[in-house]
């Protein structure tokens, strides 16, 4: 797929390919795939089109096109700026650390591929219903089954009062097990107290009914 001509590429971890030098069959193959949308990615500050982004996903390379829109990337290894727009191909490496700044809203086309060159599936994801940022690693699933990133639940506590906190799709706490109730502490006092009481009111009963057979012998 990647086109020999006119490749910039920074510590071997960013291979960027001009419009002009991208090929057919790569164009072809890229349109397959999903498609990232700017807006919806969480932004500091928001709607800036500034974000950090570390490529340390379970993969080896994210290879994507440009459909739409313009970015500047600065790599943190002090590497030159590098300016992405419409049409471009770039395969981001496993390792890069790289600061974008989304000068015109920007679309793309993605994949994620192995060391072997094989595609692979992505981790499962989540996306807040309400801004559409990524929240699979920790979010809230609403009583109306919506999931919401914790900036947006943290936001409006009040709105969301009830969701379930989750972490990777799971609840964050599990249920807890019913857990048998262990005889009170003072049980046993308890019971020596009736007991005691009990005595005591047979040994009532045993001083009425000898006062009562005093009684009957004196008539």
């Amino acid at each position: 797929f990647t086109s020999t001509r006119e490749i910039d590429t920074m510590d071997k971890l960013m291979t960027h390919v001009s419009a002009k030098d991208v090929s057919e069959i790569y164009r072809e193959t890229a349109m397959t795939w999903p498609l990232w949308d700017s807006r919806t990615h969480p932004q500091t500050p928001a709607k800036s089109g500034k974000f950090h982004f570390d490529y340390t996903g379970d993969y080896e390379t994210e290879r994507v096109l440009i459909m739409s829109g313009k970015a500047t990337l600065t790599p943190e290894d002090g590497s030159a700026p590098v300016t992405i727009t419409k049409g471009d191909q770039v395969f981001f490496h496993k390792g890069l650390s790289c600061n974008w700044h989304v000068t015109e809203p920007m679309t793309k086309h993605y994949a994620y591929f192995g060391d072997d060159g094989e595609e692979v599936e992505p981790n499962p994801s989540i996306s807040c219903d309400t801004c559409g940022a990524e929240c699979y690693e920790e979010s809230y699933l609403t009583k109306e089954e919506e999931d919401i990133c914790p900036d947006c639940y943290k936001a409006d506590k009040k709105m969301y009062a009830g969701a379930e906190h989750q972490k990777f799709g799971e609840p964050a706490v599990p249920p807890k097990a019913a857990v048998k109730r262990g005889a009170p502490a003072s049980n046993g006092h308890s019971k020596k107290v009736c007991k005691d009481k009990e005595e005591d009111d047979d040994e009532d009963e045993e001083e009425e009914e000898d006062q009562e057979e005093e009684e009957e012998g004196e008539d």
